[in-house]
């Protein structure tokens, strides 16, 4: 009876997927599925330091997901919160009254005429608004100190960080700059 039941359940797991299927995940080839939804994101990378590592993500419906990968206190996995009714129009809002889709698309940008001296080791901010109507990215290395709009884009870094109230999920500096968490 034992061994009947085992080789039923075989069968029945054997059938679960078809001869030759690869899963989504598991295919790199496979197109990514079309969005169908508006999302504005800010992520910070890594420096030669201990600067905080993470991406932000705020969708149409308010929904806002944090990853956050070194010195931050929220690390292992994206968490998510819904932020205040039209928090994704306030942030879009933001966007145009600090000109976000007339800056230059990278600081610096490849021939490295947008930007004057650049130190090194510093960190980048990537800021990205995808919509059914607009898309545009900002990537701006922060050793890139002197580019026109730096100021309107700085202040407008700030309007959206307060919108995104995550600061508990950063940390303070200060509980990072003993080592790695």
């Amino acid at each position: 009876m034992r061994s009947l039941l085992i080789s039923l359940a075989l069968v029945v797991v054997s059938a679960c997927a078809p001869k030759g299927y690869t899963p989504y995940y598991a295919n790199p080839a496979a197109p990514k599925p079309e969005r169908n939804y508006d999302q504005i994101s800010l992520e910070r990378t890594a420096c030669f330091g201990f600067c905080p590592i993470y991406k932000v993500v705020v969708n149409e419906d308010d929904v806002l997901s944090f990853r956050g990968e070194r010195f931050v206190a929220e690390t292992g996995g994206a968490i998510s919160k819904r932020l205040p009714d039209g928090s994704f129009k306030d942030l879009l809002k933001v966007t145009r009254t600090y000109g976000f889709s007339e800056l230059d698309t990278r600081y610096p940008n490849e021939a490295g005429d947008n930007c004057g001296p650049v130190a090194t080791d510093m960190p980048s901010v990537i800021v990205e608004a995808e919509t059914k109507s607009f898309n545009h990215q900002v990537q701006w290395y922060q050793g890139c100190m002197n580019f026109n709009g730096r100021e309107r884009f700085e202040a407008m870094l700030t309007e959206m960080e307060a919108i995104f109230d995550i600061d508990d999920w950063i940390g303070a500096r200060e509980d990072f700059m003993g080592g790695e968490r």
